[in-house]
């Protein structure tokens, strides 16, 4: 029960995180090569909270017997 819960909590933030990432764009990033990357990085990484996420949410877990 407790993979469910927080595969939701990890689909909820993953999402916000890409769609703040959508709707600033990359214009947003003011010119900074480091601040364009960390952009990026971040985008990437509320994907994989999405991916993993969805894993948990989804397979759920194996109760320890």
């Amino acid at each position: 029960m407790r993979n469910r819960i927080m595969g939701g909590i990890g689909v909820v933030w993953g999402g916000a995180v890409l769609i703040s990432g959508v709707l600033r764009g990359q214009e947003s990033a003011g010119g900074s090569p480091a601040y364009q990357a960390g952009q990026t990085t971040g985008v990437i990484f509320g994907g994989l909270l999405v991916v993993v996420g969805l894993y948990f949410l989804l397979k759920g877990g194996k109760n320890a017997a």
